[in-house]
């Protein structure tokens, strides 16, 4: 654990060398992703926590505010493991974040149960089913659910899924990668996912404590500034990027969030110096750093409907997040329907060689550009591909995260940002 002390020597040194400085970016992403902010979730203010660091790095950025906080706050419901986290299986302990995770919609579960295994070969049908609810043969049963090959529209293994058997709880099994999620609403039974190797059908009982709590309307906050333009202050180029992450998960597991998306937030940061320091922008250039993205695209959701200067004004938003890596180029989300930004943001990449490629889609509901669209306004998502497999995971870490086009991204967002 790192000391509240060292802490705050990191959280208040200043980082500003150049106009692109990586060692600045390293240092934000080094420090948002410390046990300190606890992956800047709900659980121990974490992400008011990042909140408050962010707001000090606006202002040594010399960003104004359009409030006397740069705070926007606003509240949403989330489902948290603010304590004791531990499952064992016939008496072997599983880590969390590594072997399993308690699903995000998991309720408070304490004791040891019996392990009942279904798949597609051994599924009772409806009828035996009502069955064995009749006898309360679920009550004290944790049921594995093994849909290997199973259709995913199968109903019976949606109503085992659903828990609507009454069980004490439920384990889904994953093949591949532990990715974790959050959840506005929770179960009154444990939900639990577990890599497939690290339980079978020999295994007999799992005994388990899961400490949950549903927070309502827990705050959360924006963060926002901006520099004012020198030629058309009231033209506005909104540069946006979500700080918080999954937060904890009990006591000892929290998500660091390197990528995801401290990075995007080490980008922002950058071109905030740039144009307070290096280059005054011709229009007014807002930072947003936007809250609770992870929940449900929840922050900019709420800045949409209660926009701190008329939303006409905005000439494009440019969102960024997942920036940490590049080796196989970038992706822009809505180049399809704003061909015309894409050209120029394009041909500005091809013409100095910054990224090997920039791929490009059409709409979608997956960042905080998503709001901004809907309302007509010209709006990108960029996130750069390759290089690492972390995501939503505990793996997520600044040690092994590349940067490796990060310098080139910044030159690039920073020349079509001039070009708007």
């Amino acid at each position: 654990m790192i000391k509240k002390g060292i802490i705050l020597i990191i959280v208040f040194t200043p980082f500003f060398a150049k106009t692109q400085n990586i060692d600045y970016a390293k240092t934000i992403i080094d420090t948002l992703t410390t046990p300190y902010f606890g992956g800047r979730g709900a659980v121990d203010l974490g992400e008011k926590k990042a909140a408050d660091f962010l707001k000090n790095e606006f202002k040594r950025n010399h960003l104004k505010s359009f409030n006397d906080t740069f705070f926007q706050s606003f509240r949403y419901n989330i489902n948290t493991f603010p304590g004791k986290v531990s499952v064992s299986i016939d008496g072997q302990k599983l880590t969390a974040g590594v072997d399993y995770l308690v699903e995000p919609h998991s309720g408070a579960v304490g004791g040891t149960f019996q392990l009942v295994w279904y798949n597609k070969k051994n599924v009772p049908n409806k009828k035996e089913f009502k069955k064995l609810v009749t006898l309360n043969f679920f009550a004290d049963k944790f049921i594995v659910i093994d849909d290997e090959g199973v259709d995913k529209n199968d109903e019976t293994f949606q109503l085992l899924k659903l828990n609507v058997f009454g069980a004490a709880g439920v384990i889904n099994l994953e093949n591949k990668k532990l990715t974790h999620h959050l959840s506005q609403t929770y179960n009154d039974f444990g939900v639990l996912r577990v890599l497939r190797d690290k339980i079978s059908r020999k295994n007999r009982s799992i005994t388990l404590e899961i400490d949950q709590k549903f927070e309502r309307n827990f705050r959360s906050q924006n963060v926002i500034g901006y520099v004012k333009g020198v030629e058309h202050p009231d033209s506005f180029i909104v540069v946006s990027a979500h700080y918080d992450h999954l937060g904890r998960m009990g006591k000892d597991v929290y998500f660091p969030g390197a990528n995801d998306n401290a990075s995007g937030v080490a980008m922002m940061l950058n071109l905030a110096y740039h144009y307070t320091h290096k280059e005054l922008p011709k229009k007014t250039i807002v930072f947003m750093l936007f809250g609770a993205e992870e929940v449900g695209i929840l922050g900019s959701k709420h800045y949409v409907k209660n926009p701190l200067f008329p939303l006409e004004q905005i000439n494009f938003v440019m969102n960024l997040d997942l920036l940490g890596t590049g080796d196989d180029g970038a992706m822009v989300v809505n180049a399809a329907i704003f061909p015309e930004q894409f050209k120029v943001l394009d041909s500005l990449n091809t013409y100095s060689n910054y990224l090997p490629i920039i791929k490009k889609r059409g709409k979608a509901a997956n960042s905080d550009h998503y709001w901004f669209t809907e309302k007509g306004i010209p709006s990108f998502f960029l996130y750069t591909l390759g290089g690492i497999s972390a995501y939503h995971d505990v793996e997520d870490v600044a040690k092994t995260l590349p940067l490796t086009k990060f310098e080139d991204c910044f030159r690039l967002l920073r020349d079509f940002l001039d070009e708007l």
